[in-house]
């Protein structure tokens, strides 16, 4: 009996180191670089106590990869602050009861929402009033957030997170994420670097995504000149 509860409990620890190295290699390998933020994240993930990170930076920062990369997580929940209500945060959390939400551009999210949001993250607590019903639940749940600027965040909230502050990309930084994100993708070393130089200096735009969009319409370097010509002539000015 013994040696088959010492089996268990080392084939317990070897299944959950075993998790572990999948989740640290699969998690953020989208993401070159910020090997102490990606630690951070990871010790809170192993925390027996819900630990919540907020990102926040300008558009053009890794923010929304790490958060991408959160949702790979099991019972995580992902949802854009502008659409926490539409599509209905507080009902997923009762009736799913995520262990990680994850919430985009948080500063969006109407103040009802942030208030649910604070008690869930205070208590563990969530409640709503409706219809002269109410309803109450206790969740243990991890919360994982961005953001452009925090003024339009309760105070009360912002203090309740662990809080990282994202500088803008450089043209360097730019250029090797998104070779390495193309390169993931199937596309060229060449292509994808064609990509990025005119995205950034062309399009003066720094948001990973437009190089994603372009490189999955291009198959040489002449079309990339052409799409970004094309996108140029009918944007705003």
């Amino acid at each position: 009996m013994y040696i088959e509860k010492e089996l268990t409990a080392k084939k317990s620890t070897f299944d959950n180191n075993s998790n572990k190295s999948i989740l640290r290699n699969n998690l953020f390998d989208n993401i070159i670089g910020y090997h102490d933020i990606k630690k951070l994240f990871f010790l809170s993930f192993e925390s027996q106590k819900p630990i919540h990170i907020l990102l926040v930076g300008p558009p053009a920062s890794a923010k929304t990869l790490f958060m991408l990369g959160c949702m790979k997580l099991e019972r995580s929940y992902f949802t854009l602050g502008t659409h926490s209500t539409k599509s209905g945060m507080v009902d997923y959390l009762f009736e799913k009861r995520p262990r990680y939400l994850i919430i985009d551009e948080i500063e969006h999210m109407p103040i009802k929402d942030q208030t649910v949001l604070l008690s869930l993250m205070e208590t563990g607590i969530i409640a709503e009033t409706k219809h002269m019903k109410t309803r109450n639940t206790q969740l243990k749940t991890w919360v994982f957030a961005t953001t452009n600027r925090t003024e339009h965040m309760l105070t009360p909230l912002l203090s309740r997170f662990m809080v990282l502050h994202f500088k803008q990309y450089k043209f360097e930084n730019f250029r090797d994420i998104s070779i390495h994100m193309l390169g993931q993708e199937g596309i060229t070393k060449d292509i994808a670097n064609e990509v990025a130089d005119s995205v950034w200096h062309k399009m003066r735009s720094k948001d990973i995504r437009d190089c994603i969009k372009i490189a999955h319409l291009t198959k040489t370097k002449d079309d990339v000149g052409w799409i970004v010509e094309t996108l140029i002539k009918y944007s705003r000015t």
